[in-house]
C-alpha cells in the first residue's frame, strides 16, 4: 500500500530468515530534499550483490553507495556470476568507498551518514544483521529481493478488490537452472544449514520467493505443510520439493519447485522474465487479461527492480510501495520452517509464528 509518510524504518522483504519483522517500529519522517540522495550501504558483497545491486544502486542518480560490509576478503561466489567476483579491495576500489568488516563497525563510525542498508549475506544471518540496521534506526532491505513491480500489484489488487472472490485454492510452479549452486562445491552455503536452520537448499533459496508472492497476493495465512524432497547426492540440499499447504481459512495452496531445469544459466528467468501478464478467468465467463510486465529487472545495467526502488524511496522519505512486507516475510519463513520438518517426519507439520493474523483482507 501507499504510505503518504513513509516510516525511516521501512521493512522491504521477500521472504527469506524474515522472522526479524515483528519488530519494526514505524514512525513519521520528513522527505529529504530534492537533491540529496538516498545514502546507502551494502552488507553481504558476493555474486547477487557485485552482479546486481552494486552496479544497480551505482546507475541510480536519486543513490549514493556509502560503504561496503564484508567479512570476507574474498566473499563466496554465491548469486549467479559464475566465478566472476571480485576481493573486496577491488569492490572498495571500484566503487570509491570504504569496507568494513563488521555491521557494527560501520554503524558505529557512520550511522550519521546512512539513510539504508542493504542485507545481501547469507540466510542465517539476516535475523541479527536486520535488527541491528532497524534498531539503528535505518530503513532496510532485505534479501530475498522479490519486486513490487506491476505484475505484483495487477494481481494482488484484483484479489483486494474481490475481482476473484475468496481465494480458496492456489497452484504454482517454480522451476530455475540452478543445478551449479545448489549442487557446486564453491556454493556451500546456499546448500549447508547454519544456525537454526533445519535444512537448506531450493525451499530457503528459492521457495521463498514463491511464498512471499503468494502470501502477498492473496493475504493467506499458512497452517500446516506437508513437503516431500528429493535431495542432492553430493551436497545434500533439497533440489526439488512438492508440497501442500493448509491455510487458516481452509484454502490450501500446492506448491512444485524444481532446481535443476535443464538449462546452463539463467536464461530461463531471462526469457519470462522479459514479459507476462496477468490473466484472470472467472466462472461467470468474463476474462480479462492486464498490461505486459516484467517480473523482475535483471537488467545489470539500469536502476534495479522494484523493490530497490521502494526502498531508495523510503530512504528519500518518498511514497513507496511495499511488495513483500514484515507479515509476508514472517509467513514465508514459518512456511520454510516447516517445510523442513515435514521433509524430515514425513507427516504434516504445522506452521509456527503465524497464530493470529486475520484472512480478512482476502475478500476485501
Amino acid at each position: 500500500m501507499l504510505s503518504a509518510a513513509p516510516p525511516p524504518k521501512a521493512l522491504l522483504l521477500a521472504g527469506a530468515a524474515a522472522a526479524v519483522a515483528a519488530l519494526v517500529y514505524l514512525r513519521r519522517r520528513r522527505a529529504l530534499p530534492p537533491a540529496r540522495r538516498a545514502r546507502i550501504a551494502v552488507v553481504g558483497c558476493g555474486g547477487w550483490a557485485q552482479g546486481w545491486h552494486l552496479p544497480n544502486i551505482s546507475n541510480r542518480p536519486d543513490a549514493q553507495l556509502v560503504a561496503l560490509v564484508d567479512p570476507a576478503d574474498d566473499p563466496g561466489a554465491g548469486g549467479c556470476l559464475h566465478g566472476r567476483v571480485e576481493s573486496m579491495s577491488d569492490l572498495a576500489a571500484r566503487y570509491g568507498v570504504p569496507r568494513y568488516k563488521t555491521l557494527q563497525a560501520l554503524l558505529e563510525e557512520r550511522r550519521d551518514e546512512l539513510d539504508g542498508v542493504l542485507v545481501a549475506a547469507p540466510h542465517g544471518h539476516h535475523c541479527s544483521l536486520g535488527l541491528a540496521v532497524l534498531e539503528a534506526g535505518l530503513h532496510l532491505l532485505l534479501e530475498k529481493p522479490m519486486c513490487a513491480d506491476p505484475g505484483f500489484l495487477e494481481a494482488r489488487k484484483a484479489v483486494r478488490q474481490g475481482v476473484l472472490g475468496e481465494v480458496r485454492s492456489v497452484s504454482c510452479v517454480f522451476a530455475a537452472p540452478l543445478g551449479w549452486l545448489f549442487e557446486g562445491a564453491d556454493h556451500v552455503r546456499w546448500s549447508r544449514s547454519e544456525g537454526s536452520m533445519r535444512g537448506n537448499g531450493f525451499g530457503w533459496g528459492q521457495l521463498s520467493h514463491t511464498f512471499a508472492w503468494v502470501f502477498g497476493v492473496t493475504g493467506l495465512t499458512p497452517a500446516t505443510v506437508f513437503a516431500a524432497a528429493v535431495h542432492s547426492e553430493s551436497t545434500g540440499a533439497d533440489i526439488h520439493d512438492a508440497l501442500t499447504l493448509t491455510c487458516t481459512n481452509g484454502a490450501v495452496i500446492a506448491v512444485c519447485g524444481a532446481g535443476t531445469a535443464p538449462d546452463a544459466g539463467f536464461k530461463v528467468v531471462a526469457n519470462w522474465a522479459k514479459g507476462a501478464r496477468l490473466q484472470v478467468w472467472r466462472h461467470d465467463g468474463a476474462h480479462s487479461a492486464g498490461a505486459p510486465f516484467a517480473f523482475e529487472s535483471l537488467d545489470q545495467a539500469g536502476p534495479g527492480p522494484g523493490s530497490l526502488h521502494a526502498f531508495v524511496s523510503a530512504c528519500r522519505g518518498e511514497e513507496y510501495e511495499v511488495g513483500a512486507g514484515p507479515v509476508e516475510g514472517l509467513k514465508a519463513v514459518a512456511a520454510i520452517d516447516a517445510l523442513y520438518r515435514s521433509i524430515r517426519s514425513g507427516k504434516p507439520e504445522s506452521v509456527a509464528g503465524c497464530e493470529g493474523f486475520s484472512e480478512s483482507r482476502v475478500a476485501a
